[in-house]
């Protein structure tokens, strides 16, 4: 035999994917120890691989190798394997229970600056980077303000027009009584140049705290009077419902990725809008517009007369409809 290739080891077919698999159903059973070596063997045959990266940073974790776990985490952000903001997620919680909280907070705070968070992300993420500052710090957070401090924090709030400052305001709320800062909530609720993302994580903390008073909302020229503990009660909305069902109908079996592009999408608006529902209430005009805004994503060109005729709908309404989820689109990153 040629020395030369005497050392070549020559993988059996698809031998990744059944280690992969086999790994994985070991992880499923929460035996790390039997799962790692099998993870390990697909990341020998392919270190780009995000289900073996991902499956050896769990293992790592869950046997409290949290520095191997980094290791792993760290290469996934780097080399931009898998989802990035679900790794950037795992790699945050490695470093907090690390209790290396001043790298965490330097990373979100890069991330936050730098990237344009996705709305349904933005709110743990900015709830990480207050635990780690706080954590850093040690710092108290102040407790109740009377009325007049409460409205010179939200003038200053919107003198700055600084949108991270304001996240980093309602996730701080968190720690104390809300009902003591209900004053500059209600403004904030109803100020306009407050960025919509704003209003609904302030609702949302709300809803959290199951704080009972009535609130009134204003975005996009539109008010509406809620209470948080009775928008606890209606969620989730059946028409958010209904549409994500009928999206998967048309899409799970022909084009799951489009379909993950298009439930995140619709997740997106969704979030931008809340505690208000679509204007349009036509399922099949909302689901017609998030599959051809999808498709427009992901780089692919289609007539909307297609996908009108797809869900037989009014093509003026669709083409309005369309017009007005990407006009919000626009500004649901922050």
């Amino acid at each position: 035999m040629d020395k030369r290739n005497a050392k070549k080891v020559v993988a059996f077919p698809n031998l990744k994917v059944r280690l992969i698999e086999k790994a994985t159903e070991y992880m499923q059973q929460k035996k790390f120890h039997e799962a790692l070596p099998l993870f390990s063997q697909a990341y020998e045959l392919d270190e780009l691989n995000a289900e073996a990266l991902l499956g050896m940073v769990i293992c790592h974790f869950e046997l409290h190798e949290l520095e191997e776990a980094k290791t792993y985490s760290h290469k996934m952000l780097q080399e931009d394997v898998g989802d990035y903001y679900h790794n950037l997620q795992v790699h945050l919680m490695i470093l907090i229970q690390l209790g290396e909280y001043e790298e965490g907070y330097k990373m979100l705070e890069a991330v936050i600056q730098e990237e344009q968070l996705p709305a349904e992300h933005a709110e743990q993420f900015y709830r990480l980077l207050q635990f780690c500052k706080a954590r850093i710090h040690e710092e108290e957070i102040p407790d109740e303000q009377d009325e007049a401090e409460q409205l010179n924090q939200l003038q200053t709030l919107v003198a700055e027009n600084d949108i991270h400052k304001q996240m980093e305001m309602i996730q701080s709320l968190k720690h104390v009584r809300l009902e003591k800062h209900l004053v500059l909530l209600k403004e904030l609720l109803v100020h306009k140049t407050i960025h919509p993302i704003i209003k609904t994580l302030a609702v949302k903390t709300l809803m959290e705290e199951k704080v009972d008073v009535d609130l009134q909302v204003c975005k996009f020229d539109r008010s509406i009077k809620v209470n948080p503990i009775h928008l606890n009660e209606m969620m989730p909305y059946p028409l958010a419902i209904k549409v994500e069902n009928k999206l998967k109908e048309r899409l799970e079996q022909d084009n799951p990725m489009l379909l993950e592009v298009a439930i995140e999408l619709w997740h997106r608006h969704l979030f931008l809008l809340f505690p208000f529902l679509p204007i349009q209430q036509d399922e099949n005009l909302l689901t017609a517009s998030i599959h051809y805004i999808s498709l427009h994503l992901q780089g692919e060109e289609i007539e909307v007369e297609t996908i009108g005729d797809l869900y037989d709908v009014n093509l003026s309404s669709l083409k309005q409809l369309v017009s007005d989820i990407q006009e919000l689109e626009e500004i649901s990153f922050l």
